[in-house]
């Protein structure tokens, strides 16, 4: 079996629950076939959340010291702290997990406690960066060498 055959997902089996294609595991057979999930990855997270009595999002976010203290909005938008970088976020958040990042006020990525933790949209993480110099605080080599 060639890898271009190994590697086809074109016929990707569906998930038992919605249809939708389930989830390839990372794995492959002895004879080098793909294996995949009895679900797709929506169904995983939310069948694997609801036996710990958890929604999808918190239980993939449990496996993270910080994740779970993310909200669904950009705090530069929303909230008591809206504006503070000077101008007001007008991001659209469609998928929190992919466009929203925990930043760690005090630049120390050890120190997960909820007080220190802020979400921000990926442009306002950004922009709070380079105006407070994040990528100079210390630690910050001491943490590259690991």
């Amino acid at each position: 079996m060639t890898i271009k055959q190994r590697h086809d997902f074109g016929k990707r089996p569906k998930c038992i629950q919605c249809h939708n294609d389930r989830q390839f595991m990372g794995t492959y057979t002895k004879d080098g076939y793909p294996q995949y999930r009895k679900y797709c990855q929506k169904c995983h997270h939310k069948r694997q959340g609801a036996k710990k009595g958890l929604t999808a999002n918190e239980w993939v976010n449990s496996f993270h010291d910080y994740k779970k203290y993310r909200k669904v909005y950009c705090e530069n938008g929303k909230g008591e702290l809206a504006g503070w970088l000077g101008f007001t976020c007008t991001m659209k958040i469609v998928a929190p997990h992919l466009q929203l990042d925990i930043d760690h006020l005090d630049g120390n990525s050890d120190n997960n406690e909820e007080v220190n933790l802020m979400t921000l949209c990926k442009c306002c993480h950004s922009i709070k960066t380079n105006m407070f110099m994040d990528y100079a605080t210390p630690g910050r080599k001491a943490r590259k060498q690991k």
